[in-house]
């Protein structure tokens, strides 16, 4: 685990001849995995021991008792055990950079683990761990504004800003429950220079698992609800925030962005954690959309067959409005010709000229233009009427045949042009070319 520079040299490809580095990279990534688990596992644990401390704390009248700091007692424990933890992982990080190549060779282990660039994300996660409540340590946070007064015990203040190691590891728990961060997916991005991180991991599952984004809700509003429970139940009998449930309610209105109004916070804290929940309500719903809408879209394939679906539930549609057409046809001819019958002869219009009363019919031009309408949409996609399509394709057959023996019949009476040209005033007796 040391950060000692003869261990580290070992581990330089260079220096070893058999050196496979596909096989050092499966067993380092095991041992990473290893070593993440307990580390989320760790991390987890010192919340939860936390928020079982400022509980019995908040029943017990913020009073502290000897029971009360053996608790607080095993959580540093627990946090020191976390930090030591996260000196190996990053130490087996650092390790599979060098055996992939990306670190700065002829340097110390020192230097040449902060050119890596995990020195900041290093100090970073350090700095959100150590922060927990610790053993024999009491005192009173005093929180003025808007015309209220709130005192805060530390261990609940502390055990509120523990939250933040869920968003912490929440990448890695991600990453860790796909399973696409191993050795065979690090290599794979190693050849195509892409860096297999939890951000990129993370944005994969965002847009693809629905999952992912209901556990990121869920984490969400448990955090924020908790939060505001421990701001907001100081203030005693004027709050109904005192309670988890209602707690809950208010962080879930809030993030839907419905706001009934008949739960708020009355604390400055109170009303600094609705904020956060407003926002952070922003970003996923924006992100539940955008993977809504993306498993929604059909693809070209999809869409082509939905389009077949829809022409053969509309062959039954034209088929009637062609029955309509010639039932209306048939009434407008008999009715024509009883009307002939009963002036004995042609029907004329004021101006002498034949009428074509068929055509002038509403009925029939009604039901003939319904049906033109919609044989124009059923060849604008998958043509599914059969027949139709036999006899246009063989009308177009015949149309080509015919064309064809036109050409042909021209470039025969092109030859004989020619043929007569050629021979001039020669017999043409002769049957030889």
């Amino acid at each position: 685990m040391g950060f000692d520079e003869g261990s580290a040299l070992k581990m330089r490809p260079s220096t070893d001849i058999s050196f496979n580095r596909g096989e050092e990279l499966q067993k380092l990534d095991q041992r990473r995995q290893r070593i993440n688990l307990w580390v989320i596992g760790l991390a987890l644990l010192g919340v939860a021991l936390a928020i079982l401390e400022n509980e019995l704390l908040w029943h017990n009248r913020n009073i502290p008792v000897i029971s009360f700091q053996l608790i607080k007692l095993v959580n540093s424990c627990v946090t020191l055990l976390l930090f030591y933890n996260i000196l190996q992982y990053y130490a087996v990080e650092f390790e599979l950079l060098e055996v992939s190549g990306k670190t700065v060779m002829g340097t110390t282990y020192l230097q040449a683990f902060i050119l890596s660039g995990l020195l900041r994300p290093f100090f970073v996660e350090v700095l959100v761990v150590m922060i927990h409540p610790l053993p024999f340590v009491n005192y009173i946070v005093h929180v003025w504004g808007l015309d209220t007064y709130c005192a805060y015990s530390s261990d609940g203040f502390l055990t509120v800003f523990m939250m933040l190691r869920l968003y912490t590891y929440t990448p890695r728990i991600i990453a860790e429950a796909s399973g696409l961060r191993n050795e065979k997916t690090r290599l794979i991005g190693l050849m195509n220079n892409v860096d297999i991180s939890y951000y990129f991991i993370g944005k994969a599952m965002l847009r693809d698992s629905l999952l992912t984004l209901l556990y990121l809700f869920a984490m969400s509003v448990a955090t924020l609800a908790y939060a505001m429970l421990v701001f907001e139940r100081p203030i005693g009998p004027d709050t109904n925030l005192d309670l988890m449930e209602n707690s809950v309610w208010l962080i879930i209105i809030t993030m839907t962005t419905v706001g009934y109004g008949d739960i708020y916070p009355q604390t400055p804290m109170g009303r600094q954690v609705a904020v956060i929940a407003a926002l952070l309500a922003v970003v996923l719903v924006a992100l539940a959309v955008g993977a809504v809408t993306d498993r929604l879209t059909l693809s070209r394939d999809e869409s082509k067959v939905l389009e077949f679906i829809e022409n053969i539930r509309n062959k039954q549609d034209r088929k009637i409005a062609a029955a309509k057409m010639l039932q209306h046809g048939w009434r407008a001819y008999h009715g024509q010709l009883a009307k002939k019958g009963a002036k004995g002869g042609r029907l004329v219009d004021e101006s002498g000229v034949p009428e074509n009363s068929i055509l002038n019919e509403p009925l029939f031009y009604k039901s003939a233009l319904q049906y033109a309408q919609m044989r124009a949409e059923s060849v604008n996609g998958i043509s599914t009427d059969v027949a139709l399509t036999v006899t246009e394709n063989s009308v177009g057959i015949r149309r080509v045949q015919a064309q064809m023996e036109e050409l042909e019949k021209k470039m025969s009476d092109m030859h004989n042009m020619i043929k007569t040209a050629v021979l001039g005033g020669a017999s043409t007796k002769s049957t030889k070319w």
